[in-house]
């Protein structure tokens, strides 16, 4: 069995309350006591994310901002917050670069929320070198995430 980098005790923290938070209840992780995580808001997600596709040559973010126009806030909100997950065990990006890509999603929703100093800080140093398909494949890794959420709330119904 693996072993836990010392150097990363913000990062793990960070898991454990995306566990904690998301997953175990509907909460935020960047907005604490706000319903982010929950069926209704995953479905949305689900639908403009994963159910429209969009195969241009465009950026990552340039494509995302086209698939989640006019979305409610909760669903920017949640895209960021799945991000951030995505991002979490990565130690191959900076992690103002990280920052920077989350922080880019909030500011196309209407509703001003930023990410919490704490969880900032395990945006470093991350766990592992995903290799190049980590960022090659960045929407279907972060599709995964959406869905593996879906599923997860469709079973604890």
């Amino acid at each position: 069995m693996g072993t836990r980098r010392s150097d990363a005790a913000n990062v793990y923290k960070a898991a454990e309350e995306w566990v904690e938070r998301a997953l175990r209840s509907d909460d935020s992780l960047f907005t604490p006591g706000k319903p982010i995580w929950t069926r209704q808001w995953l479905g949305e997600l689900h639908e403009r994310f994963l159910n429209r596709p969009d195969e241009s040559g465009d950026t990552f973010l340039a494509k995302l901002e086209g698939q989640l126009a006019n979305s409610p806030p909760e669903v920017y909100q949640l895209m960021a917050e799945a991000l951030y997950i995505y991002f979490l065990i990565t130690d191959t990006t900076s992690s103002s670069k990280k920052q920077d890509n989350i922080e880019t999603i909030l500011g196309w929703s209407r509703h001003v929320v930023s990410i919490p100093s704490n969880l900032v800080d395990g945006l470093t140093p991350g766990i592992a070198g995903p290799g190049p398909a980590f960022s090659n494949y960045r929407p279907f890794q972060v599709g995964l995430l959406v869905e593996f959420a879906e599923q997860w709330k469709q079973r604890q119904s």
